[in-house]
């Protein structure tokens, strides 16, 4: 599976495209959207411009910004010229709330050969935004982040890198919804269990409510781990899917005893047996078990895939 469709809301609002004077009337009814197309040579930075231009574009709350390179190779090669424009024109926007970059579907350019780029300067610049997302974990770095209204950080990749995690785990914010695509270490996913030690303690975001730890090669890991794990007791959502659940992680959540306080746990894109899906279903009140898979055995091996990688 890869990302096939293009954001349609985001930040509660109806994505919009803009691309010249008119296209938006509205902007704080709206998330507009900025992106190359591929018979034009419009970069972001200069629809960017063309949007600040337009009345009432500082009303604006929720921006979302697509395709930057047209297969690799375009106009603006990474979303850089972008980013700081954007912290350029941070007195233009002083209501911006939410924010996502890399609305790039796979059919503009797989995911994981989006370059991404340097997000340092966005945490000071915009000191009302409390819900940032991203994707592509090529050249991505968060930064430092420290921010008083950041409540929902989501990072969505093919394979990302233990750096970005770090970075991520670190937030000195108020996130109550933190989300990490974890991808595959064929596409430069390289962390582990360990890594999240601290977060299962429950030492960090004390506020959090949605934990979210999708699209793993060690979902079993995971699972086992938040099973045992105070984190669990705090948060009212977990989200394991599009992963490598097997019927491993699922019984330890099961022996858990502590799922009943979870409003909802998914583990979409899962390989838990029927019968111990039906097991989860009774110690939780609100299971997302949808597309289950089937392992692939070859070489005497049984093998799992997560569903978005290259």
């Amino acid at each position: 599976m890869t990302v096939h469709s293009n954001l349609e809301r985001f930040a509660g609002k109806p994505v919009i495209d803009f691309r010249k004077s008119g296209d938006i009337a509205r902007f704080a009814e709206t998330a507009p959207r900025l992106r190359c197309e591929y018979d034009d040579k419009t970069t972001l930075s200069e629809l960017l411009d063309a949007m600040l231009a337009e009345p009432n574009s500082g009303a604006t709350q929720a921006l979302v910004f697509g395709l930057w390179a047209e297969n690799g190779e375009t106009y603006e090669v990474g979303p850089t010229p972008a980013i700081e424009k954007l912290v350029s024109a941070r007195a233009q926007l002083p209501d911006l709330s939410a924010l996502f970059f890399g609305d790039i579907i796979s059919e503009e350019n797989e995911i994981s050969w989006i370059e991404q780029g340097d997000y340092s300067a966005i945490w000071a610049a915009f000191p009302r935004l409390g819900h940032f997302a991203v994707r592509g974990g090529n050249s991505l770095s968060l930064g430092s982040i420290q921010h008083d209204q950041l409540h929902t950080l989501i990072v969505e990749a093919g394979g990302l890198p233990k750096t970005v995690v770090d970075q991520a785990l670190a937030a000195r914010a108020p996130i109550r919804h933190f989300e990490l695509w974890l991808g595959s270490d064929e596409y430069g996913a390289d962390t582990s269990v360990d890594d999240f030690s601290d977060l299962f303690a429950g030492t960090l975001f004390p506020q959090l409510e949605t934990l979210a730890l999708r699209n793993s090669e060690y979902s079993d890991a995971l699972a086992e781990a938040i099973a045992a794990a105070p984190v669990l007791d705090r948060i009212r959502k977990l989200d394991l899917s599009m992963g490598t659940l097997t019927d491993t992680g699922a019984r330890a959540l099961i022996a858990s005893g502590r799922l009943g306080k979870l409003e909802t746990l998914d583990i979409s894109h899962h390989y838990a047996s029927p019968e111990v899906v039906e097991e989860l279903r009774a110690a939780t009140p609100n299971l997302v078990a949808d597309e289950p898979q089937t392992a692939e055995e070859w070489d005497g091996e049984r093998h799992y895939y997560i569903a978005v990688s290259e």
